[in-house]
C-alpha cells in the first residue's frame, strides 16, 4: 500500500490539510463574506492571437492556463489591493480544471468587520441579476449577452444538457423579483424586475 503525504498536490492528505487551513483561516477572521468564480474564456483575445488559425484553445493548455494566471492575478489585485469590495480581513482560492481543460478560480474573501454585507442595498451595489440597457450600457449588454445567459432550457428546449427528469438542474429559470430579498437561511434571490431588457435566444 502507497501512502501520498500532505506534501504530495492533490492527495486525500493535502487535501485534508488544505479543508485544515481553511477552517483555522475562518475560525480566526470569520465567516466568507463573498463566494467569486471566474472561468477561462476560450476567446480571451490574448489566446485567440497566439494560436494557430483554425485550432482551438483545449489544444494549448500551457498558453490557455498562463493567459488564465494573468487574468485571475488581475481579478485578486483588485480584490486585495484596490479593495473594489472593501477591505479583506482574509482571502481562500482554488483553481481547478474542467473536463475540457479549461481552468477556473473559486476565491472566498472575508471582509472586515466595517465592510461586511449586511443588507440587500449592499448586495445590489455589488451583484447585478439583471440584464444591462443596451442603450445605457451596449459593451455590458454585449458582454452579458455573449457569455453569461444560461439557456434555453425547460419547455423552450427539453433536451438541453442541464435537464434531468424534466428539469433544470442548475435551478433556471430564475423567478422574477422586484428587490433583492435575504432570507433567514442567508439564501438570497436577487432583484429580477420584469421590466428589464431581455435577450432572445
Amino acid at each position: 500500500m502507497v501512502i501520498l503525504p500532505a506534501s504530495f498536490a492533490g492527495s486525500p492528505r493535502a487535501q485534508q490539510q488544505a479543508f485544515q487551513d481553511a477552517m483555522a483561516v475562518v475560525a480566526k477572521f470569520g465567516y466568507p463574506s463573498l463566494l467569486i468564480t471566474m472561468t477561462t474564456n476560450p476567446k480571451w483575445r490574448k489566446t485567440v492571437d497566439n494560436i494557430p488559425i483554425g485550432d482551438q484553445a483545449t489544444n494549448h493548455p500551457m498558453l490557455v492556463s498562463r493567459v488564465f494566471k494573468c487574468k485571475s492575478d488581475a481579478l485578486l489585485d483588485d480584490i486585495i489591493n484596490v479593495r473594489i469590495f472593501g477591505v479583506g480581513a482574509a482571502k481562500l482560492a482554488v483553481i481547478e480544471f474542467q473536463k475540457r481543460g479549461l481552468p477556473h478560480i473559486h476565491i472566498l474573501i472575508i471582509l472586515i468587520d466595517a465592510d461586511r454585507i449586511r443588507d440587500a442595498q449592499q448586495i445590489d451595489r455589488i451583484v447585478s441579476a439583471e440584464i444591462p440597457s443596451p442603450a445605457q450600457e451596449p459593451e455590458l449588454y454585449d458582454l452579458v449577452s455573449r457569455h453569461t445567459i444560461h439557456g434555453p432550457c425547460g419547455a423552450l428546449n427539453p433536451n438541453a444538457p442541464c435537464m434531468v427528469d424534466g428539469k433544470c438542474t442548475k435551478g433556471f429559470s430564475k423567478p422574477l423579483a422586484e428587490e433583492t430579498i435575504i432570507f433567514e437561511s442567508d439564501r438570497i434571490t436577487y432583484s429580477r424586475r420584469a421590466n428589464g431588457p431581455r435577450i432572445r435566444q
